[in-house]
């Protein structure tokens, strides 16, 4: 693959990422009439999507054998280790724990693809979608959230996180310009559906009817 591929996919991903940041959990972050309570809320659905990352990381560990790639994947997971308990530690007043099966479904899906897809598009999937959705995500926390050691944490990590997997597509040669293009869009597409019913659930959990 040459640079110019992997410049190509950059700007496709870019490009998702600054639809996701239109969208209406991002929105209801960053709005300053979003009230405090409703945004309190964001964190209690936010919560089993962050457990279940959890399980997505290790998913990618387990299934790869590639030792390059399995180096990256257990690097990633060393830096992601315990990022739930520090949400909760955010919602420590909050112990309300919830269920929802759209959040489940999204989570399942990212489980089932780190467990099948070919090695380079399992990075791409960890590193260009949910890092990048994660650093929209955190971006926005800080501002609705200032000073809070999740959203702080995540801000400068998922920077870094996002260019280990550009670095990878540098030095590959195992993949192509289509697939990826295809996995990131179904990725973004199920970030996007999971989000969505986050600011739904806060917003009919707190906005009186």
């Amino acid at each position: 693959m040459t640079q110019q591929d992997v410049e190509r996919i950059a700007r496709h991903n870019e490009q998702r990422q600054r639809e996701y940041e239109s969208s209406e959990l991002i929105r209801l972050l960053t709005d300053e009439g979003t009230s405090a309570e409703t945004k309190k809320a964001v964190l209690t659905y936010l919560q089993p999507w962050s457990n279940a990352f959890q399980r997505m990381i290790s998913a990618r560990v387990v299934s790869e054998s590639d030792p390059e790639l399995r180096a990256l994947a257990l690097e990633h997971q060393q830096e992601e280790i315990g990022h739930d308990k520090i949400l909760a530690r955010t919602r420590a007043d909050d112990r309300q724990l919830v269920w929802d099966p759209v959040i489940e479904a999204g989570a399942s899906w990212f489980v089932d693809q780190f467990a099948t897809l070919p090695g380079v598009q399992r990075a791409v999937l960890a590193h260009l979608a949910l890092e990048a959705g994660s650093l929209v995500f955190s971006q926005a926390g800080t501002k609705a959230f200032p000073d809070d050691e999740y959203f702080e944490l995540h801000d400068e990590a998922d920077v870094e996180h996002l260019e280990m997997g550009y670095e990878l597509l540098r030095q590959r040669r195992d993949w192509t310009v289509d697939a990826v293009t295809e996995v990131l869009d179904r990725a973004w597409q199920v970030i996007g559906v999971v989000s969505n019913r986050i600011a739904e659930c806060a917003l009919r959990d707190t906005v009186a009817a």
